[in-house]
C-alpha cells in the first residue's frame, strides 16, 4: 500500500507520455524509411524484383529504426535479467 495515492497516478501518466512519444517518433522515424515511392528514387535505390500491382523489392539500406528497437529490446531483456538475478527476487 502507498501512502501518497497520488504516486500511481503520476506514475501512469508519465508511462502514457512516454508511449505517446515512442509512437510520435516511431511514426516519423517509419515516414522516412526508404520504400518504393518518391525516396527511394531519390535515393536511387534500384528495384531487383517487380511483382503485380507495381509491387518492387529493392536492395535498400536496413532502417536505422528497426535496428535501435532490436537493440533496445534486447538490452531490456538482459538487464532485466541481470536485474532479477542479481536481486534475489523470488517471482
Amino acid at each position: 500500500m502507498r501512502f501518497f495515492e497520488l504516486l500511481n497516478t503520476q506514475h501512469v501518466i508519465a508511462l502514457i507520455i512516454v508511449a505517446i512519444i515512442f509512437l510520435i517518433l516511431f511514426g516519423v522515424a517509419l515516414a522516412f524509411i526508404p520504400t518504393s515511392g518518391p525516396i527511394s528514387r531519390v535515393l536511387k535505390i534500384k528495384p531487383i524484383q517487380h511483382f503485380a500491382d507495381n509491387i518492387e523489392k529493392a536492395d535498400g539500406p536496413f532502417p536505422l529504426i528497426i535496428t535501435l528497437l532490436i537493440a533496445g529490446t534486447f538490452l531490456w531483456a538482459l538487464y532485466y535479467i541481470l536485474f532479477y538475478g542479481f536481486s534475489e527476487v523470488i517471482l
